[in-house]
């Protein structure tokens, strides 16, 4: 299959997925573009646009933001997201295929594990400043911090799954600004590999989306999510081992 084609068959699909799910384009799209041989870079200037569009779709579409949980995401999150997302751009220290693939299979673990988490519910909130510190570090090193942000929203907001939703698509949109921000001023050469056009995607599919959102009850919601990026981190990292 051409590459061009696949590219977008691919963006279509997790488009679709992210409208729906609030994650998708970076949590697998991220591995995939990885494995069949984009670098890091090429895959932000790929994804990020459409994420970030759709991310503020869902912003705007059902606006359940907490003002004061927003406010300690942008202090905790934001100032690692940006000083590891220039470290990631400017080196390769590390295998970062390996490390993703990695980090998917983990953070669909914990998900399916969430029953025994809740149970420590109430020391993730004691430690949640860190736990952001740390989601920000994460996403700012592998674009991979989404999955962990989707297991702590969930915690923080699990009566609701507007506002489980709207926390992580806030999260995403404006990781996605400070990633994209620090491409388009740091790393010129990834300009030209901007598809503008992908952005025409989110519009067509956004709201017939949200209608299969709206029918889908909280249970089915989360494992649809986290036992697929089980088996996609799974075969992700067993691929790059054989390689």
């Amino acid at each position: 299959m051409e590459q061009g084609f696949l590219e977008l068959i691919i963006i279509i699909l997790l488009c679709t997925f992210q409208s729906i799910f609030g994650v998708g384009l970076l949590l697998f799209g991220t591995p995939f573009f990885l494995m069949i041989g984009y670098d890091f870079s090429s895959t932000l200037a790929i994804i990020l646009p459409v994420s970030i569009l759709i991310s503020f779709f869902q912003i705007i579409y059902k606006n359940y933001l907490n003002k004061k949980l927003i406010k300690e995401y942008n202090l905790c999150v934001l100032p690692f997201v940006l000083f590891f997302s220039i470290f990631s751009v400017y080196t390769n220290y590390f295998d970062i295929k390996t490390f993703v693939s990695i980090l998917l299979i983990i953070s669909s673990l914990l998900v399916i594990m969430k029953e025994k988490i809740l149970s420590l519910k109430i020391y993730i909130l004691m430690c949640r400043k860190y736990i952001l510190m740390f989601i920000g570090s994460i996403h700012g090193l592998t674009n991979m911090g989404g999955g962990f942000l989707s297991i702590f929203s969930s915690i923080i907001n699990e009566e609701d799954k507007y506002l489980a939703r709207s926390y992580i698509a806030y999260g995403y949109f404006i990781m996605g600004i400070v990633q994209l921000s620090i491409i388009i001023l740091i790393k010129n050469d990834s300009l030209s590999l901007f598809k503008w056009y992908y952005l025409l995607i989110p519009f067509c599919i956004f709201l017939p989306c949200q209608k299969v959102f709206k029918i889908m009850n909280n249970i089915l919601f989360i494992k649809i999510i986290y036992y697929l990026a089980l088996i996609y981190g799974s075969l992700s990292l067993t691929i790059i081992l054989i390689k």
